[in-house]
């Protein structure tokens, strides 16, 4: 009995124990000045951030603009390079059709 008087006696403190806990946090929590301390940091980063993040759109912007010139300069110099190589692609093409033409019609003698 002495032993289970013990248990139950540390059990009811470790409940004592746990309930303080909570209720100190919570009150803790529930300060004025605490959560007036919270929103100042939070608005006294927020004012350090926006600009940086003005910097960034407008670099971005920026970035958008450069590859939009880069794209109108390269088009125009690709179209050119496509319309030379066409050509000689078109003409390789044909020479390979008529070699293998030129071998089909050998091995077709050469078979009989």
């Amino acid at each position: 009995s002495y032993a289970q008087d013990g248990a139950e006696q540390m059990s009811q403190y470790l409940q004592n124990i746990k309930a303080k806990i909570n209720q100190d946090f919570q009150e803790f929590v529930g300060h004025q000045e605490l959560k007036d301390q919270a929103e100042s940091f939070l608005e006294d980063r927020q004012m350090d951030l926006e600009p940086l993040a003005t910097k960034f759109q407008d670099q971005l912007q920026d970035l958008k603009a450069v590859a939009a010139n880069m794209e109108d300069q390269i088009k125009p110099l690709t179209a050119k390079v496509k319309e030379q190589v066409n050509p000689l692609i078109y003409s390789l093409q044909e020479k390979m059709e008529a070699m293998l033409q030129t071998l089909a019609k050998h091995t077709k003698t050469d078979r009989k």
